[in-house]
């Protein structure tokens, strides 16, 4: 297992997590995998002990009247999800569907953020623009001096800022604007 770094006395993390929360004595009793890191401490409101684990590909957080009995039901959680034949959903159980790529085991309850590719909803553009949208659409438009200090400052995103004014300028278009 790694030990997130604020928890490693000398570094520079530890040092700061000091000055910020101070920083909470405890070694792990677990046997978590040498590539998960794991980090504990205390809870802001509620001030609850946590004992939280990034195992690969997800996280995992235990909540309990001590660190120990934290990272005792963190470690139950990743033992039910190691062992689980996952059978993955987008839909959390009792919750609402996910379309930006999570996924939920439907058995254990397991969680990845990323299991699915994102579901886009077609045609979400039909429609008209709203008044800060026909603001902004103005400035990319008219305003030159904003567009050159844009371009300046964020080279790499110049290019999405003509692509959203052109849509913009669709949508204005074909549906009008919001007033």
């Amino acid at each position: 297992m790694r030990i997130a770094s604020h928890h490693q006395a000398g570094t520079a993390e530890h040092k700061l997590s000091g000055l910020l929360t101070g920083n909470v004595q405890y070694t792990p009793t677990c046997a978590w995998p040498d590539d998960c890191t794991v980090q504990w401490g205390h809870g802001i409101i509620p001030s609850t002990p946590f004992f939280e684990a990034f195992p690969t590909g997800t996280f995992i957080r235990g909540e309990g009247p001590t660190i120990a009995d934290a990272e005792v039901k963190a470690f139950a959680q990743f033992e039910s999800e190691f062992s689980c034949r996952h059978l993955w959903g987008r839909q959390r159980p009792g919750r609402s569907i996910y379309l930006n790529g999570a996924g939920w085991c439907r058995k254990c309850g397991a969680f990845r953020g990323k299991m699915f590719a994102e579901v886009v909803e077609l045609g979400h553009w039909r429609k008209p623009v709203t008044v800060w949208e026909a603001d902004f659409l103005h400035s990319l438009e008219t305003d030159a001096e904003m567009n050159a200090h844009m371009d300046r400052k964020y080279p790499a995103d110049s290019k999405a800022r003509r692509k959203n004014a052109r849509i913009l300028r669709l949508r204005m278009n074909l549906f009008g604007a919001l007033q």
